[in-house]
């Protein structure tokens, strides 16, 4: 799991980089309760977007867990 600091910087990534960009409601909701690994992460953030993975944003799917990954992998707490 990703601590605040580190969560608040993969949203702000996402955001800037891809147009992801959550409510303040949503960006608390998150920052909150912020998912243990990078798959459910983006899954949060696409939930909170009213997006879903299929065919249409699978490239954004794709580009948002890249960003994912990378951050809980840099992240010494992120959790296995």
């Amino acid at each position: 799991m990703l601590n605040l600091r580190a969560t608040g910087f993969l949203l702000a990534a996402l955001c800037d980089q891809l147009g992801l960009c959550l409510s303040p409601e949503a960006r608390r909701a998150v920052l909150d309760q912020a998912p243990a690994d990078a798959e459910s992460f983006v899954a949060a953030v696409f939930a909170a977007q009213d997006l879903d993975r299929a065919t249409s944003h699978r490239a954004l799917y794709d580009d948002a867990l890249a960003l994912a990954e990378r951050a809980f992998a840099d992240n010494p707490s992120a959790g296995s």
